[in-house]
Protein backbone atom coordinates (compact mmCIF):
# COMPACT_ATOMS: atom_id res chain seq x y z
CA UNK A 1 0.00 0.00 0.00
CA UNK A 2 1.29 3.52 -0.82
CA UNK A 3 2.25 6.09 1.76
CA UNK A 4 -0.57 8.49 2.57
CA UNK A 5 0.29 12.15 1.97
CA UNK A 6 -0.33 14.56 4.81
CA UNK A 7 -1.88 17.87 3.88
CA UNK A 8 0.09 21.09 3.97
CA UNK A 9 -1.57 23.50 6.41
CA UNK A 10 -1.14 27.23 5.89
CA UNK A 11 -2.82 29.72 8.23
CA UNK A 12 -4.97 32.24 6.31
CA UNK A 13 -2.88 35.20 7.57
CA UNK A 14 0.40 33.72 6.27
CA UNK A 15 1.85 35.14 3.07
CA UNK A 16 3.32 32.43 0.84
CA UNK A 17 4.75 33.12 -2.61
CA UNK A 18 3.26 31.15 -5.48
CA UNK A 19 6.80 30.07 -6.42
CA UNK A 20 7.55 28.56 -2.98
CA UNK A 21 7.59 24.76 -2.74
CA UNK A 22 6.34 23.29 0.54
CA UNK A 23 6.53 19.59 1.43
CA UNK A 24 3.72 17.37 2.64
CA UNK A 25 2.78 17.59 6.31
CA UNK A 26 4.33 21.03 6.79
CA UNK A 27 2.45 23.58 8.90
CA UNK A 28 2.81 27.34 8.39
CA UNK A 29 1.39 29.36 11.29
CA UNK A 30 -0.12 32.84 11.47
CA UNK A 31 1.62 35.87 9.98
CA UNK A 32 4.55 33.88 8.59
CA UNK A 33 5.98 35.14 5.31
CA UNK A 34 7.58 32.79 2.79
CA UNK A 35 9.15 34.54 -0.18
CA UNK A 36 9.91 33.61 -3.81
CA UNK A 37 11.61 30.31 -4.70
CA UNK A 38 11.81 29.03 -1.12
CA UNK A 39 11.97 25.24 -0.78
CA UNK A 40 10.68 23.66 2.45
CA UNK A 41 10.75 19.92 3.02
CA UNK A 42 8.23 17.54 4.59
CA UNK A 43 6.82 17.69 8.13
CA UNK A 44 8.20 21.11 9.06
CA UNK A 45 6.69 23.67 11.44
CA UNK A 46 7.05 27.33 10.52
CA UNK A 47 6.00 29.37 13.55
CA UNK A 48 4.03 32.57 14.02
CA UNK A 49 5.61 35.59 12.33
CA UNK A 50 8.57 33.72 10.82
CA UNK A 51 10.16 35.42 7.81
CA UNK A 52 11.85 33.22 5.19
CA UNK A 53 13.64 35.21 2.49
CA UNK A 54 13.89 34.33 -1.20
CA UNK A 55 15.67 31.20 -2.37
CA UNK A 56 16.18 29.76 1.14
CA UNK A 57 16.31 25.96 1.24
CA UNK A 58 14.96 24.10 4.28
CA UNK A 59 15.10 20.33 4.72
CA UNK A 60 12.51 18.02 6.28
CA UNK A 61 11.43 17.80 9.92
CA UNK A 62 12.67 21.32 10.69
CA UNK A 63 11.07 23.40 13.46
CA UNK A 64 11.41 27.19 13.14
CA UNK A 65 9.84 28.93 16.11
CA UNK A 66 8.02 32.25 16.32
CA UNK A 67 9.46 35.47 14.92
CA UNK A 68 12.67 33.97 13.52
CA UNK A 69 14.22 35.51 10.40
CA UNK A 70 15.89 33.29 7.82
CA UNK A 71 17.55 35.46 5.17
CA UNK A 72 18.70 34.68 1.63
CA UNK A 73 21.84 32.54 1.50
CA UNK A 74 20.88 30.04 4.20
CA UNK A 75 20.53 26.29 3.62
CA UNK A 76 18.98 24.43 6.56
CA UNK A 77 19.37 20.66 6.46
CA UNK A 78 17.01 18.05 7.97
CA UNK A 79 15.99 17.69 11.63
CA UNK A 80 17.06 21.19 12.70
CA UNK A 81 15.54 23.10 15.64
CA UNK A 82 15.52 26.90 15.46
CA UNK A 83 14.23 28.63 18.59
CA UNK A 84 12.13 31.80 18.75
CA UNK A 85 13.55 35.13 17.59
CA UNK A 86 16.63 33.62 15.91
CA UNK A 87 18.10 35.88 13.22
CA UNK A 88 20.36 34.71 10.40
CA UNK A 89 21.97 37.77 8.83
CA UNK A 90 23.33 37.87 5.28
CA UNK A 91 25.26 41.09 4.75
CA UNK A 92 28.62 41.73 6.45
CA UNK A 93 28.55 45.46 5.73
CA UNK A 94 24.93 46.55 5.34
CA UNK A 95 24.16 50.06 4.13
CA UNK A 96 20.98 51.63 2.85
CA UNK A 97 22.42 52.27 -0.61
CA UNK A 98 23.43 48.72 -1.62
CA UNK A 99 22.33 45.11 -1.46
CA UNK A 100 24.82 42.24 -1.20
CA UNK A 101 24.93 40.09 -4.33
CA UNK A 102 24.13 36.58 -3.07
CA UNK A 103 24.13 34.88 -6.46
CA UNK A 104 25.70 31.46 -5.92
CA UNK A 105 26.48 32.17 -2.23
CA UNK A 106 25.15 29.98 0.58
CA UNK A 107 26.01 28.71 4.03
CA UNK A 108 24.65 25.75 5.96
CA UNK A 109 22.98 24.75 9.18
CA UNK A 110 23.84 21.05 9.39
CA UNK A 111 21.50 18.13 10.00
CA UNK A 112 20.33 17.83 13.59
CA UNK A 113 21.63 21.21 14.76
CA UNK A 114 19.78 23.01 17.57
CA UNK A 115 19.78 26.80 17.87
CA UNK A 116 18.37 28.40 21.05
CA UNK A 117 16.13 31.46 21.41
CA UNK A 118 17.39 34.93 20.48
CA UNK A 119 20.53 33.72 18.69
CA UNK A 120 22.09 35.92 16.00
CA UNK A 121 24.14 34.17 13.31
CA UNK A 122 26.40 36.38 11.22
CA UNK A 123 26.72 35.98 7.42
CA UNK A 124 28.74 33.19 5.85
CA UNK A 125 28.85 31.21 9.12
CA UNK A 126 28.22 27.46 8.91
CA UNK A 127 26.78 25.51 11.84
CA UNK A 128 27.87 21.89 11.90
CA UNK A 129 25.78 18.74 12.04
CA UNK A 130 24.41 18.06 15.53
CA UNK A 131 25.83 21.31 16.92
CA UNK A 132 24.02 23.19 19.72
CA UNK A 133 23.96 26.96 20.09
CA UNK A 134 22.89 28.36 23.48
CA UNK A 135 20.16 30.98 23.85
CA UNK A 136 21.19 34.60 23.33
CA UNK A 137 24.45 33.77 21.57
CA UNK A 138 26.03 35.75 18.75
CA UNK A 139 27.66 33.29 16.35
CA UNK A 140 30.57 34.97 14.56
CA UNK A 141 32.51 31.99 13.19
CA UNK A 142 31.90 28.48 11.89
CA UNK A 143 30.72 25.91 14.44
CA UNK A 144 32.09 22.36 14.06
CA UNK A 145 29.94 19.22 14.00
CA UNK A 146 28.54 18.18 17.41
CA UNK A 147 30.01 21.23 19.19
CA UNK A 148 28.27 23.20 21.94
CA UNK A 149 28.68 26.98 21.59
CA UNK A 150 27.27 29.85 23.62
CA UNK A 151 28.03 33.41 24.62
CA UNK A 152 28.73 36.72 22.92
CA UNK A 153 30.69 36.08 20.87
CA UNK A 154 29.78 32.39 20.96
CA UNK A 155 32.68 30.14 21.92
CA UNK A 156 33.02 26.38 22.10
CA UNK A 157 32.08 25.12 25.56
CA UNK A 158 32.34 21.35 25.08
Amino acid sequence: MGERKQAIRIHPTAIVSDSAKIGDGTVVWAYAQIMDEVIIGRDCVIGNGVYIDRQVKIGSNVKIHNKSCIYNGIVIEDDVFIGPHVCFTNDKQPTSDKTRDLEGVSWIVGTGASIGANVTVLPDVNIGKGASIGAGSVVTKNVPDAAVYYGNPARQQR
